[in-house]
């Protein structure tokens, strides 16, 4: 009984061809669930920076001060709820896209926050420690 070399060929090809599709739709499965996660914590952050505004807005008479603390008070609330805005409308592409334009247009400030926010992160990872 002769074997035809091409049978195991085919055979080997179908398996790889298999295994590649499931490893494909693992990854889909995979990226998927992550995406709705992130997508979720978006949307909580979103109501947590509106809870937190509406708290500043209803809290802002009662800061010393007096009328120029209040106003301050209530421009800090509106960034807050400009800010949950622009996360209930972008999805984490738009924001990545948004940061690289703001990166492009000012080179200087992008380096230097981003060496603060290092700075920062490097200490608070060092006091865990």
């Amino acid at each position: 009984m002769s074997r035809n070399p091409f049978d195991n060929t085919e055979k080997l090809r179908d398996n790889v061809e298999d295994i590649t599709s499931r490893a494909k739709d693992r990854a889909n499965q995979w990226t998927k669930t992550a995406s709705e996660t992130l997508g979720q914590q978006r949307e909580n952050a979103a109501a947590g920076l509106e809870r937190a505004a509406s708290t500043v807005h209803e809290k802002a008479a009662r800061i010393p001060g007096g009328p120029r603390a209040e106003k301050a008070a209530h421009r800090f609330a509106e960034g807050m709820e400009a800010t949950a805005a622009y996360l209930h409308e972008h999805d984490f592409g738009d924001m990545r896209d948004d940061l690289i334009n703001v990166c492009r247009r000012h080179p200087a400030q992008a380096l230097i926050s981003a060496a603060a926010f290092g700075f920062l992160l490097g200490t608070a990872i060092k006091r865990k420690r």
